[in-house]
């Protein structure tokens, strides 16, 4: 936990990543295309003697999909590895990358929400430890935060701390 001073009295409190959990949806996503890339590889592997025009079609069909779903994999791990969540004493924001298409800053002063709440709903979110910040009953929502009542307390600390 790294504190750093600003010139207006604000420091960092904590920084933290989202939950990996957010990759699963990518990786299945991939995994399911690289199969197809290497059906596609397959077919025109077994195809080159008998249906020439159907082997090429083939690998470059699966040429095109293999190198696609790479970039956009890679892409994807990069964006999904720049977002960040950054608490201070004063706000929390957090800091959404999508490299070339958009980039999303959702940041939430103490100053005028009064109370956090910290929900983990579901067996896959109590096992896993990660779940979504609630500030002032829906006003706004911090999703996929890894252990959120630890984040909620130390939010609530900051809260105090502030007034």
């Amino acid at each position: 936990m790294t504190s750093t001073n600003t010139e207006h009295g604000e420091h960092v409190v904590k920084v933290t990543d989202e939950h990996w959990v957010k990759y699963v949806v990518p990786v299945l996503i991939s995994i399911f295309l690289f199969a197809i890339a290497f059906l596609l590889f397959v077919l025109a592997g077994i195809t080159a003697h008998h249906y020439m025009w159907l082997s090429h079609a083939s690998y470059i069909a699966a040429l095109l999909l293999f190198l696609v779903t790479l970039h956009w994999f890679f892409m994807v791990l990069l964006s999904e590895g720049l977002d960040k969540i950054i608490i201070t004493n004063r706000r929390l924001m957090r800091v959404q990358y999508r490299i070339i298409f958009h980039e999303d800053i959702l940041e939430i002063s103490f100053d005028k929400m009064k109370t956090v709440d910290a929900r983990k709903h579901g067996f896959i979110q109590n096992i896993l430890h990660y779940g979504t910040l609630i500030f002032e009953v829906n006003k706004a929502r911090v999703p996929l935060v890894p252990h959120p009542n630890r984040i909620a307390k130390i939010i609530q600390d900051a809260m105090q701390e502030k007034h």
